[in-house]
């Protein structure tokens, strides 16, 4: 009996994660995929990231594009914002990236594009918020 007990035991430790029920995330929220418009490779471009209202004492963002992590956000409370820049180097044209939420099993409340080091001033989001 033991034995059996042992064997079933370590067939569960030694399994791939893999096995686990694709619907559910766990802590960590299933990735929500955005696409981003990029105007030029030349252009530094970064996201703005809202962390819900409520569902979510602490939650940080990544945010990860063809495989590899962009960034992320400083760990937020609910309602506060952050950017996480993401540089140069995005092809003209859609760019598909997905943000992943650490600690928390919520998205993002809001996602929007801003584009860093503009020579003009920034009448966007910056400028709302005063």
């Amino acid at each position: 009996m033991s034995k059996s007990l042992l064997a079933a035991g370590l067939v569960l430790a030694l399994s791939p994660p893999l096995a686990a029920d694709p619907a559910t995330c766990g802590w960590n929220a299933c990735p929500t995929t955005i696409s981003l418009t990029s105007v030029s490779a030349q252009r530094s471009y970064g996201l703005l990231l809202a962390a819900p209202e409520a569902g979510c004492r602490r939650v940080r963002f990544r945010v990860e594009g063809a495989g590899v992590v962009l960034g992320q956000t400083p760990p937020l409370d609910p309602g506060e914002l952050a950017v996480v820049r993401l540089g140069r180097g995005f092809p003209a044209g859609p760019v598909r990236l997905r943000i992943a939420a650490i600690g928390c099993d919520s998205p993002p409340a809001a996602t929007r594009r801003v584009t860093l080091a503009k020579l003009s001033p920034d009448h966007g989001w910056r400028a709302a918020g005063d």
